[in-house]
């Protein structure tokens, strides 16, 4: 019998085509890009169980892909990343999804996501295959897959005791979601955050604000909001708080927020508070941003003490 992983993550699995042009574009403008490439980039679930794969931490992947170099590549880097991939499997009858990644000169980037809601894994099969799962501790989960798939990965963890992350990316135009009782962390970023209230983000209403306002449209536990380089911060339903961002010279932003969802689950399944995994990650993503591409540079546990002392916060390690 497999050894029970102690985190799942329920997300898509994809291939990233990537491309530079000199700024993000404005709405209606044309521009040049250049440098098309494919790099190491595996998409938002496999992002963030190869982070945890590689910090140590005790992973499982679940989702499909097509028989195709973008399938087999899931299993080459997840496995190389200590990853189970048992339940990730390679079918036949679906296409494997794409995204296209700009990035501007100064590290801001755009994402194209080109799923197909039934080219992923369905509601039924993630059903089956965390309850195959039985006492894992955490489920990540999000949208880079079918939404209802996303749900399901937390209705079916929290159904089973286990603590449910939810980071609602890509959100659908349109897209209309019923209050959300368990999902225990809502991870967001401020665009989401405005998008999810239907509030125009010229509002400027402030991350304490959008956290309450989302709990209680939602019923979420806990809000975790993504600042850039400011940080992070969280609202729960005693406090709310703000965990500074360290400074560096951003080259490329892709992957750190899921670097960064990996590693506050780490954390936390290492015993650490949510403030302690969220002022963690901050220092996790804020070494990725300095790194052109994403999960080719997520680090290793070997490399963690190294990298915290380089960028002044020793003080974090454990």
């Amino acid at each position: 019998m497999a050894k029970i992983p102690q985190i799942i993550v329920c997300n898509g699995h994809g291939l990233g085509e990537y491309c530079d042009v000199k700024r993000i574009p404005n709405p209606g403008e044309t521009c040049i890009a250049y440098n098309r490439r494919f790099e190491m980039d595996a998409g938002k679930g496999t992002n963030a169980a190869c982070a945890i794969g590689r910090l140590g931490g005790s992973v499982a992947f679940v989702g499909k892909c097509g028989v195709d170099q973008c399938g087999e590549l899931g299993y080459k880097w997840m496995g190389e990343s200590n990853v189970d991939t048992t339940y990730y499997w390679l079918d036949p009858s679906i296409e494997s999804c794409l995204g296209l990644c700009i990035i501007a000169e100064n590290g801001e980037n755009m994402l194209l996501d080109f799923d197909n809601d039934i080219c992923g894994v369905q509601p039924d099969e993630v059903d089956r295959c965390i309850r195959k799962m039985t006492g894992a501790k955490y489920v990540i989960a999000g949208f880079a897959q079918a939404v209802e798939s996303g749900l399901q990965a937390c209705r079916t963890g929290k159904e089973l005791g286990m603590t449910t992350l939810l980071n609602p990316s890509p959100l659908r135009v349109g897209m209309k979601l019923e209050r959300m009782p368990y999902v225990d962390y809502l991870v967001v970023n401020e665009g989401e955050s405005y998008e999810l209230l239907g509030i125009d983000d010229k509002e400027d209403l402030g991350w304490e604000k959008l956290g309450r306002l989302l709990i209680e449209k939602y019923g979420c536990s806990n809000i975790v909001m993504t600042l850039g380089g400011k940080g992070s911060a969280a609202v729960t339903a005693d406090e709310a708080f703000m965990c500074p961002g360290v400074k560096v010279e951003m080259v490329d932003e892709t992957g750190a927020g899921d670097g960064f969802l990996g590693a506050i689950t780490y954390c936390m399944n290492e015993g650490k508070t949510l403030k302690e995994a969220m002022a963690w990650a901050n220092v996790y993503a804020a070494y990725t941003v300095t790194k052109q591409g994403s999960l080719e540079h997520y680090p290793w546990k070997a490399q963690i003490p190294s990298i915290f002392k380089d960028l002044g916060r020793a003080d974090l390690l454990f």
